[in-house]
């Protein structure tokens, strides 16, 4: 990743961070008829109330066994029993229920499968140890109309064969289809799934290999705070937050301080960030903090304790020092996951607005800032960056539009090397290239569809699906690439006991075995379906 130093200064609050660049160039019913809607009502709600128990259940995971116990069923009873309705029993889950389930799912997954052949899709790994010491392995594959649970492994008796892993993947990726599959995203950098990684990286391969950008984020910081000497400063901060929030009586002393303001931590679906949005809520709060305790009595040991700490400036010099070194990272990450899933086209661009704010921070001296870049640049052209990310920079027309695009050499390789890849005529590499001028220089289609309200308020993929229809080859490419996904598996937080009791099968028999292969099939499913639904839900707020 190539980023300039500048001169300039802008002013800026700490750790903000831009996703993309915003600066584009410009341009009354009866009696009778009553009673028969309450008989289909009764019906429907029988209906909605059954197929909600059974996705409910399913869905989220549950002990099949539980729902036998009285209490699970008075809460799944509908108005107190009122309706008429029933829970089902362990007995009907395990059975028709299931198959029911079973069926749907099955119908739901090939839809999804069917959309692979236009967009592409990620096969997202999550491998982990479990409380036996096997190593674990679960496969997802996703694209913009669902993810869909492919497959679990053990493969603690090969883990160590980096040949029998390739071979592994690798047909797993000819049973999804290689033209299929645009890339692959680890939840490590470690272990035998590191090693994989380097093996990816090495050849010449048609599937791209990357680190999910949540873990790399991560280790972007953990290096960060070895160099930058943190100390204990979070226990401090820590420590602050759980004085006040528990302790009844001194939460309303700051209430009544902040005008009933509570310090407030944004919620994050990445635990390692919670310090950080901590460790920024209190520095937000420290006018009101330091008033407070300069205010009242303070006379027990730990009130006095605290006390110190917020009087203390070296403190809070420290505090503003971490959060100028992680806070333009921590909001990046946040950005990723409250924006569409199908993010590609954005880290180029989003990683050199990282940098450029964290050089901000320091007021463009390199002495203080180029440390930082050098961590960054180190895990990015380590494990993060492919030549998608690149490729996706350029295709993306928000980006590539804007005032400020920047084409280097790194752009222009990861272009090539993506259409070199992911299309094998050499004809229709042809056709792409003579087509790629047209995009980039606006002409035909791409005249009005470049202006600013063509952009706006659409996907980079939508935007090649309804604007470049002129030019089906690349359209193809643009949308196969920018589909996808730069997150990985452990985001979805699937239950990971299921897999380990599917890969417990010792002493099952065919049957059981097949039994535990569906409800593992179903359960999976139904979760990756419900937390995508819940991620649509939370784009249209925030587009909103």
């Amino acid at each position: 990743m190539v980023m300039e130093e500048r001169s300039c200064h802008t002013a800026n609050r700490v750790g903000d961070v831009q996703m993309g660049n915003g600066h584009k160039r410009g341009r009354s019913e009866d009696s009778s008829s009553n009673n028969v809607s309450i008989g289909v009502e009764t019906d429907k709600q029988d209906m909605l109330s059954n197929k909600a128990q059974k996705k409910w259940v399913f869905g989220k995971c549950v002990n099949l066994s539980a729902v036998d116990a009285p209490c699970f069923k008075e809460m799944m009873t509908v108005d107190g029993g009122q309706m008429g309705l029933e829970s089902s029993d362990c007995h009907d889950l395990n059975g028709w229920r299931l198959q029911d389930a079973l069926e749907e799912v099955q119908d739901r997954v090939e839809k999804i499968k069917e959309s692979w052949a236009i967009t592409g899709c990620s096969i997202l790994l999550d491998a982990w140890v479990d409380q036996k010491g096997r190593d674990l392995v679960t496969f997802v594959a996703d694209c913009p109309a669902g993810l869909v649970y492919l497959i679990s492994f053990d493969v603690s008796d090969f883990k160590d064969d980096v040949t029998a892993l390739l071979s592994l993947v690798n047909g797993l990726v000819e049973e999804v289809g290689v033209r299929n599959v645009t890339q692959i995203i680890a939840c490590s950098t470690s272990g035998w799934v590191g090693e994989l990684g380097e093996l990816f990286a090495g050849h010449d391969r048609e599937v791209f290999w990357s680190v999910s950008v949540s873990h790399c984020f991560e280790l972007m910081l953990v290096k960060i705070s070895k160099i930058r000497s943190f100390g204990d400063i979070f226990d401090k901060v820590n420590n602050i937050w759980l004085f006040i929030n528990n302790n009844p009586s001194v939460l309303n002393i700051f209430r009544d301080q902040c005008h009933g303001i509570d310090i407030t931590v944004s919620s994050s679906e990445f635990e390692f960030v919670t310090p950080y949005l901590i460790l920024e809520s209190i520095f937000k709060a420290k006018k009101n903090l330091t008033a407070m305790f300069a205010s009242s009595n303070w006379n027990n040991e730990q009130c006095i304790a605290i006390s110190n700490l917020v009087s203390d400036s070296s403190f809070w010099e420290t505090v503003e020092s971490v959060l100028k070194c992680t806070s333009p990272l921590i909001h990046g990450l946040l950005l990723f996951s409250t924006a569409n899933n199908q993010h590609l086209g954005y880290v180029y661009d989003t990683m050199d607005s990282i940098k450029e704010s964290i050089a901000r921070e320091f007021n463009h001296k390199p002495q203080f800032y180029k440390p930082l870049w050098d961590v960054i640049d180190d895990v990015w052209n380590k494990h993060l960056h492919n030549p998608l990310h690149a490729a996706g920079y350029f295709l993306n027309p928000t980006a590539f539009y804007s005032t400020n695009f920047h084409l280097d050499i790194e752009v222009v390789t990861g272009l090539i090397s993506s259409l070199i890849h992911m299309v094998e005529d050499c004809h229709v590499q042809f056709k792409i290239s003579t087509q790629i001028d047209m995009y980039r220089l606006g002409k035909d289609c791409f005249n009005e569809a470049s202006q600013a309200d063509q952009i706006t308020g659409i996907s980079p993929a939508e935007w090649w699906a309804h604007k470049a229809s002129q030019y089906p080859e690349l359209q193809s490419l643009a949308i196969k690439i920018l589909s996808q996904t730069c997150e990985g598996a452990s985001k979805y937080k699937l239950k990971r006991s299921l897999a380990e009791k599917l890969l417990l099968s010792e002493g099952m028999s065919n049957r059981e075995r097949q039994h535990l292969d569906e409800l593992v099939f179903v359960q999976y499913n139904l979760h990756l379906q419900s937390y995508k639904a819940k991620l649509s839900e939370e784009i249209d707020v925030y587009k909103d």
